[in-house]
């Protein structure tokens, strides 16, 4: 590879998670590529139209035609489409926090995704296949509309009862803990699932310190309702906490990568760093043989080839939806004799892509409400 080969990376900031631009750089970077890089902010993400202004910055005024995003998922078919309009290869990170409703992917676009949908999807398989037939959610109403929560529903296949509490984010009632201890045990559910991030995640930590509502039922969560509140009160008190992901701190499987992380920056790697690093390794192999050839068909051909290792397994893209696949796993939260919290991966959730690919199909809401990125939670 030549020091001269240019790289764009567009990368949003987050109040809510101040090192998400951090983490993913660090990331990337630990691939040691041979390039230059070229980094513009996209602000928080949510315009389609700042964005796209930074993509032609890069190409036209550093001619760069090779750039890595990490995007949120407002209106972002128009960046796809803007990118492969114009001959630029466009390699995604998200979060996967929408389903792709009605949508193909454009040509030169791959996505690596954390895929919170497929995990949500999974999870509703899992459960049902446990004989779990009545299923509280907690959630609030901003979080609700992802499609997070069509994602399980369609996996209950009318399996399950599914119904809960839901809080309307910073206007809480007087009595909202009460409220959700009421309505969660109303339901006498075998499970509960649980999704927040953010501000909401802590809003969230407040009420069920006060109601100790994870103490009276197994609780399934997505990987950002974790934060300190959380873990303190399984400290105090441990009870049945599992978590849904494709992967998580201390993941035993993922030691290598978390080594290397914590001597390169003496931290542990964060849901951004493993996706910077992915995105990053990507890059580098599709690099390895092309001797500067960096026309669009030349690196498309390379990145429909990919078949590599990384931290979340096996890296390739899919070919009808140009995303990359992973299996997703549960994980319990444990504690030691030395009061030390570590999550145990006690199942495998084997993905196939077939629902995210069947999701393309499925027909656009009129409205799709929520957030459209689900690391920012302001």
């Amino acid at each position: 590879m030549d020091n001269d080969i240019k790289v764009g990376i567009l990368i949003p900031k987050s109040q809510q998670y101040p090192t998400l631009d951090k983490d993913f750089i660090r990331g990337l970077k630990l691939n040691n590529l041979k390039v230059k890089f070229f980094v513009e902010s996209i602000g928080i993400g949510s315009s389609e139209k700042v964005i796209i202004e930074k993509i032609q910055k890069l190409n036209f005024q550093e001619e760069v035609s090779v750039i890595i995003g990490f995007f949120g998922h407002n209106n972002i078919m128009e960046v796809y489409n803007y990118a492969s309009q114009n001959d630029i290869l466009l390699l995604a990170a998200d979060l996967g926090a929408t389903l792709p409703y009605e949508t193909t992917t454009p040509k030169g676009v791959y996505i690596n995704s954390f895929g919170l949908t497929e995990s949500c999807y999974h999870l509703g398989g899992y459960l049902t296949g446990k004989k779990m037939q009545k299923i509280a959610t907690a959630s609030s109403f901003y979080d609700s509309g992802y499609g997070m929560l069509s994602a399980i529903e369609y996996a209950f296949q009318e399996k399950a009862n599914f119904s809960g509490h839901y809080i309307t984010p910073f206007v809480p009632r007087e009595d909202e803990s009460s409220q959700m201890d009421q309505s969660i045990n109303a339901q006498e559910p075998d499970a509960v699932f649980a999704f927040y991030s953010g501000l909401y995640a802590q809003e969230n930590a407040d009420f069920i310190s006060q109601n100790k509502i994870t103490q009276k039922y197994p609780f399934y969560v997505t990987p950002f309702f974790i934060n300190d509140k959380i873990l303190d009160d399984y400290k105090n008190d441990p009870h049945e906490l599992y978590v849904v992901s494709s992967w998580m701190q201390n993941d035993s499987d993922t030691a290598d990568f978390t080594i290397e992380y914590k001597k390169a920056y003496a931290e542990n790697p964060s849901v951004f760093s493993i996706l910077g690093y992915e995105n990053g390794l990507i890059l580098k192999n599709i690099l390895l043989n092309t001797d500067n050839n960096l026309s669009i068909d030349f690196l498309i051909e390379e990145m429909n080839k990919l078949n590599i290792t990384g931290p979340r397994g096996n890296i390739r893209f899919d070919k009808d939806t140009n995303r990359t696949i992973f299996n997703h796993y549960i994980y319990e939260l444990n504690i030691d004799s030395l009061n030390t919290i570590s999550f145990k991966k006690i199942e495998t959730l084997i993905n196939d892509g077939h629902f995210i690919k069947a999701s393309t199909s499925f027909t656009k809401p009129d409205k799709i409400g929520g957030w459209h990125n689900a690391y920012l939670c302001h």
